[in-house]
């Protein structure tokens, strides 16, 4: 046995260094290939330092002061467009139940709706954001208004995240902006930003399809009263 083999060997019988090597793989293929080589590959994706990298656990302790700037998980903000992507400068141009349901993950409807989908373990970002706002406006004939809400101590993890937005997009004409927060002065990791306007006819019922909707899943926000706020131009 040449020594090149004997140090691969002792490299793959050796699950420290295992998990070095494992841990340059894409992340998709850390997730889905690695497991299922062998029953030690997949026990050493289980590690605490593999299971960080997946985002399954966090970097650091979410009520730390840490002001690195967060790494967005690359595997959601492929499969989940809208909750990663900058916002555009107006709610016309906000995601709605169309772009949810044209996400890349909704090719695969029925995987994407299991409540135990390795998806909604994940956490958004590294270390993960654990204070959010929440704004949540109303057009109507009567005069704009607004309330806010703000959520602490999360950990937050995608099927949460996905929970809260798509249930401020039952009605036909609403939409939903996400803007991540960095530097040292941020009041919020996030802001979950909804508008919607009242309509003169017809229900709250909106266009999103049934396998579309969470699994109730998402923090509970406790929003303060309706304020009028000036309408905006």
């Amino acid at each position: 046995m040449s020594l090149s083999t004997a140090a691969k060997d002792t490299v793959m019988a050796t699950p420290e260094l295992l998990a070095l090597v494992l841990v340059q793989l894409p992340l998709r293929d850390l997730l889905l290939r690695a497991p299922l080589v062998c029953k030690m590959w997949h026990a050493t994706t289980l590690t605490p330092a593999l299971q960080r990298a997946l985002f399954f656990a966090p970097d650091l302790d979410p009520f730390s002061d840490s002001v690195a700037a967060p790494v967005r998980n690359p595997l959601l903000a492929e499969l989940f467009p809208p909750f990663f992507t900058t916002p555009g400068p107006n709610r016309w141009s906000w995601p709605d139940a169309h772009a949810l349901m044209a996400m890349p993950c909704a090719s695969a409807l029925a995987a994407f709706r299991r409540p135990d989908a390795s998806w909604r373990r994940m956490l958004v970002a590294q270390p993960p954001p654990h204070t959010m706002h929440l704004i949540q406006k109303c057009h109507a004939r009567g005069g704009d208004r607004e309330r806010r809400a703000e959520l602490r101590g999360l950990e937050l993890r995608m099927g949460p995240l996905y929970d809260l937005a798509v249930q401020f997009l039952e009605r036909v004409t609403s939409q939903v902006c996400i803007t991540w927060h960095e530097g040292v002065d941020r009041k919020a990791d996030l802001t979950l930003e909804t508008v919607y306007t009242v309509q003169c006819v017809g229900g709250r019922a909106g266009p999103l399809r049934e396998g579309f909707y969470g699994h109730g899943q998402g923090p509970r926000p406790e929003f303060g009263e309706w304020v009028h706020v000036e309408r905006a131009s």
